[in-house]
């Protein structure tokens, strides 16, 4: 009886710890609140705002229907409107669109934008045919593509934790992989932040996904990093981004999402 007390306060002893070690490191410690990257509804609120029902454009309630659009699987811009016509005669009023990193860099450092690849065209064409957009950059897509979306040079670096990963089921912050994945934001978002509806009339962006299916938690378990969501946060911010921030949850539960924020006026 004793053998079978003690094992038992050991093992909850033990499961108590690593869950006060997951948690620690998946609430995180960067310097960054939820105000510094919080859509500035005082600002911006007039022209686009939400609430738990809808988003209002100009002050109007509109309903998002929204689709894919990955043009990176559809690498001749000269069927893009063609294509996007009969998205909007299926009744639809927006598209998301993963941006693929591995698309537009085969080799470290070198960014393509040309062709197939001119996503500033495309966000011109989704403003001609009045589509809203909702930019999704990960750097992670998934999209069931290869890497994940992530470039193959990035995915080659031994010494880089893509996507924070320790291992399969452990995240342990990594400040390289941050750096490579800023460094995508930064070649990315400057052919984006024209197209915001927040920037100017007629445009197009309306809202902007952080990472893509970057749990927080899974059945309770803290395996998510509020840092690297912070991180990406306010980068997009500092490189201009002004429209709503979201993510995406694949299991509903509610990962890194502001309720207080979301409920408010």
């Amino acid at each position: 009886m004793g053998e079978a007390l003690y094992l038992t306060m050991f093992t909850v002893i033990s499961i108590m710890s690593a869950y006060i070690y997951l948690r620690r490191q998946n609430l995180g410690e960067l310097a960054i609140t939820t105000q510094d990257v919080a859509y500035d509804k005082e600002q911006y609120g007039s022209i686009l705002n939400y609430d738990r029902h809808c988003f209002y454009i100009d002050g109007k309630p509109i309903i998002i229907i929204s689709g894919e659009f990955h043009y990176w699987r559809l690498p001749d811009k000269s069927r893009w409107e063609h294509i996007l016509r009969l998205y909007k005669a299926a009744g639809l009023n927006c598209i998301r669109i993963y941006f693929h990193w591995g698309f537009h860099s085969r080799d470290e450092g070198i960014y393509n934008w040309d062709g197939p690849r001119d996503v500033g065209y495309l966000m011109s064409l989704c403003e001609k045919l009045e589509l809203f957009v909702m930019a999704a950059p990960g750097p992670y897509i998934c999209a069931e593509t290869q890497a994940g979306g992530l470039p193959i040079w990035l995915a080659s670096k031994r010494s880089v934790r893509l996507r924070h990963s320790y291992n399969s089921f452990f995240r342990l912050y990594d400040d390289e992989y941050s750096k490579y994945c800023r460094e995508w934001y930064s070649n990315l978002i400057p052919h984006l932040r024209e197209h915001q509806i927040t920037y100017k009339r007629g445009g197009c962006l309306i809202a902007f996904q952080i990472e893509n299916e970057a749990f927080e938690k899974i059945k309770g378990i803290p395996l998510g990093l509020a840092d690297d969501m912070r991180n990406l946060c306010k980068v997009a911010r500092d490189m201009g981004i002004t429209v709503p921030l979201f993510t995406n949850d694949a299991w509903e539960e509610g990962s890194f999402v502001v309720f207080i924020l979301l409920n408010s006026p």
